[in-house]
């Protein structure tokens, strides 16, 4: 019995020692292809594990270095979205892909899949705009391997990252967007990430109608943070900045607002007695209404500053509304009969008192030949209150035509600061 239980036993031990043997013979059994280059193929995926990273001592950083062939770009300020194609080139070197071309015939390059046959590094864009798909830049594509263990993927990317407008100086404004790529779970002790110098790959680039790529660059953050202090967590930005192409922009809200100012400003330059300086007027604040409509739908409502233009429109717009309501008043003023205060009057004789203001300030040709200069000895010009009419109707006349130049002086100074503050 005892003999019987050992000779269990033995075949066992046999049984198990033979099975480990053959599992370990035929875990890369010889391939069976018929062509060299699906041999290395073979020997290079047999008992690979694309979810390890490709080191052989877990303590050694794998070292990525990325750069972005830039094929199109669009900005929408609309809903803060820059849209990019390019074409991700990405190296590392790979560990466990390594061979000596001299048993495969010279071969020294081949092409795996990223998806299936081998490892890819998770570089993420954080800044993406729809967080709820896939983050991973490298998606499937073939991947060229040299006998070195060098890996180069140059997958097509497209994404729409997040770039809040600055449209202070819309629409000769320039904007500043940031790509931030990094691991999406590695430390920097793990997958070292960085940029090849430069950063973007112009020479493909098709022009942009609206925007044009003024500069870029790539800036590397180590990743300290106060949660992990024994840990890095590295990230590239790539900056992007661009500028609009304003000529459209120009025509259509830029020339209307010149006209509108033109229009206020020469309103002003006629005589509040005219009919036509209100109905002037009245087109001149209704022009200003429908251009801040429309500029309304040319710029968002958010971003980080008002635009200088929304603002000149704003007051340009009440400056207009304010000259109908000033035509009124001095047409009124003009044509008023009552009896003038003593100030008014003053002030009417002072301002005729030389030859500019009455050829300035009184109302016809009549009153001006009549107020007829004597001059005393000692130089000094007055004008003679028995020559001169100088009744109520033409003091409030006088005064109220001082006002209306005072207005006009003062709109074009306004409008001159209001400008040049663009």
């Amino acid at each position: 019995m005892d003999r019987v239980a050992s000779v269990v036993v033995i075949c066992l031990v046999a049984t198990t020692v033979i099975a480990r043997r053959d599992s370990s013979e035929f875990s890369c059994p010889s391939s069976s292809s018929s062509t060299t280059a699906a041999k290395l193929r073979d020997q290079l995926v047999c008992d690979y594990d694309y979810n390890i990273r490709p080191v052989k001592d877990h303590r050694n950083a794998t070292t990525v270095q990325f750069r972005l062939l830039l094929k199109y770009f669009q900005y929408d300020h609309f809903s803060h979205m820059l849209s990019v194609d390019a074409w991700f080139t990405t190296f590392w070197v790979d560990e466990h892909l390594k061979w000596k071309p001299d048993d495969f015939e010279g071969i020294k390059s081949i092409h795996l899949s990223s998806s299936y046959d081998i490892w890819v590094p998770d570089i993420s864009i954080y800044n993406r705009k729809d967080q709820s798909t896939d983050p991973k830049a490298i998606g499937d594509t073939m991947c060229s391997i040299n006998y070195q263990g060098t890996v180069l993927c140059v997958p097509p990317l497209h994404f729409d990252a997040l770039c809040v407008p600055n449209l202070k100086k819309y629409p000769y404004d320039t904007q500043e967007c940031t790509v931030r790529f990094g691991s999406w779970v590695h430390k920097g002790e793990e997958v070292n990430l960085k940029f090849i110098t430069p950063v973007i790959d112009t020479e493909d680039l098709e022009t942009n109608g609206e925007w044009e790529l003024v500069s870029f660059k790539g800036v590397r953050h180590r990743g300290n943070y106060s949660c992990c202090p024994n840990s890095t967590y590295p990230s590239v930005d790539v900056v992007l900045e661009i500028k609009r192409n304003s000529h459209t922009h120009a025509i259509n809200v830029v020339l209307p607002l010149i006209v509108c100012i033109l229009l206020t400003i020469t309103t002003m330059t006629m005589s509040p007695l005219n009919n036509d300086r209100f109905i002037l007027s009245c087109v001149s604040l209704i022009a200003h209404i429908f251009h801040v409509q429309n500029l309304s739908y040319s710029v968002p409502v958010t971003g980080e500053n008002l635009p200088s233009l929304l603002s000149i429109s704003r007051d340009s717009t009440l400056l207009a509304g304010v000259s109908v309501v000033l035509t009124v008043l001095l047409k009124n003023l003009m044509q008023n009969k009552n009896q003038s205060p003593q100030w008014v009057s003053v002030t009417a004789s002072v301002l005729i008192g030389s030859r500019p203001g009455q050829l300035i300030f009184l109302p016809d040709n009549s009153l001006k030949g009549a107020a007829a200069a004597q001059k005393h000895e000692d130089g000094e010009t007055i004008i003679s209150n028995l020559e001169i009419p100088t009744n109520s109707s033409s003091d409030w006349f006088v005064f109220a035509k001082f006002l209306d130049v005072l207005l006009l002086i003062t709109y074009v100074l306004t409008y001159f600061i209001i400008l040049i503050s663009f």
